[in-house]
């Protein structure tokens, strides 16, 4: 990983609470869709504050949680004191060999080195288990939500989801199939506003030009809530989900 992005990727605990209230969850199906039915044992890695985790602790499986920075652990480990909680990488998962029936990475993985990460998920996934990934990308339907979210008037930020699985993933080897879930998520535009103070793009510029940009995202927020008569608007997005099957498990899944 290159060292900016590995800056940007450390910067998000700094505003964990902020970070933690106004992202966005992902959609239930998206989760069914990427745990394993029998699952008994599964590692997220890259949880930040642990948006995915609340939705996997629901579901009652037996979990490990990896984040590198414990600024944003401590928010799952306040709200989850009894699920085993890992500050560490990766690309140096704290598990033992064929212990998993998943590794699941929620909106992470494009921080993470590609190879080192792929080297541990094959390591620690039992034979048939999988690498499981997911990303919430833009799919608008309006000109308005374009707007929105700085798209030009043909943008779709969930073009990357056309993309061959395994490209999206920066992988060469293996098995990968992917599979998109449309949801919609109501924004006020204060929480557009709190949304975008958790971008590290413009969480990380100074104060008076970040004050001034969370000002127009909220400016046209409110004329977005004003146009349609509503107090919240809704943006379409798709949670755009990959499952990897290592080189060794192909003959096993044809």
């Amino acid at each position: 990983m290159a060292d900016i992005d590995m800056a940007r990727a450390t910067t998000f605990g700094g505003w964990a609470a902020q970070y933690h209230r106004w992202r966005p969850t992902y959609p239930l199906d998206a989760v069914t869709w990427l745990l394993p039915a029998h699952a008994s044992r599964v590692v997220e890695v890259g949880a930040g504050t642990g948006k995915m985790t609340d939705l996997l602790v629901e579901r009652g499986v037996d979990l490990d949680v990896v984040e590198p920075d414990g600024r944003m652990l401590d928010l799952v480990r306040q709200r989850h004191p009894h699920v085993r909680t890992h500050e560490a990488g990766a690309a140096g998962l704290p598990l033992p060999d064929s212990s998993v029936d998943a590794v699941l990475v929620a909106d992470a993985w494009h921080w993470f080195p590609k190879a080192e990460a792929s080297t541990e998920a094959e390591r620690v996934l039992r034979p048939g288990g999988w690498l499981g990934t997911v990303w919430n990308l833009v799919a608008p339907h309006q000109d308005w939500e374009r707007e929105l979210h700085g798209l030009d008037a043909t943008g779709n930020a969930s073009n990357d989801a056309q993309q061959d699985p395994l490209v999206m993933l920066g992988l060469t080897s293996g098995r990968a199939e992917r599979r998109a879930f449309p949801w919609t998520w109501w924004v006020t535009p204060q929480s557009w506003r709190g949304f975008q103070s958790t971008v590290s793009q413009i969480a990380l510029l100074p104060e008076h030009q970040r004050e001034a940009v969370l000002d127009e995202a909220e400016r046209r927020a409110a004329e977005a809530c004003a146009a349609t008569g509503r107090d919240a608007v809704p943006l379409h997005h798709e949670a755009v989900c990959v499952r990897w099957w290592p080189q060794r498990e192909r003959l096993h899944h044809p």
